[in-house]
């Protein structure tokens, strides 16, 4: 994939992206996408967890603390690259007629039932 199509699917700029991969800097578009701040893309690519993007993962913020000790800055990019994109992707697959959801419902027998 480009960075045009990472670009898109993150909701940014290609230059968002670059600024991301190259510097570390997370950019508006990349940060509204995930719920956060350009500020708090840089505290977690430079080794601090946010709430915010611990939030986005379903994750605590000391779980994400770890997990970014873990991975070093180029898996936190790549963490940040696949976040963007996949909520990018499940809100573009909302607004696309033809798209299938999964939503979870009772059984059409139980609704109803006390």
């Amino acid at each position: 994939m480009s960075f045009a199509g990472i670009a898109s699917s993150a909701g940014t700029t290609i230059p968002g992206i670059e600024q991301l991969v190259r510097h570390g800097s997370g950019s508006p578009g990349l940060a509204a996408t995930i719920g956060t701040t350009p500020s708090a893309i840089n505290s977690f690519v430079n080794g601090q967890a946010s709430a915010d993007i611990a939030f986005a993962l379903g994750a605590s913020s000391g779980e994400l603390q770890e997990l970014r000790r873990m991975i070093g800055r180029e898996g936190a990019i790549g963490l940040i690259i696949g976040l963007a994109c996949g909520i990018g992707n499940a809100g573009a697959n909302k607004s696309q007629p033809g798209t299938r959801q999964v939503v979870d419902e009772p059984p059409a027998e139980s609704a109803g039932a006390v």
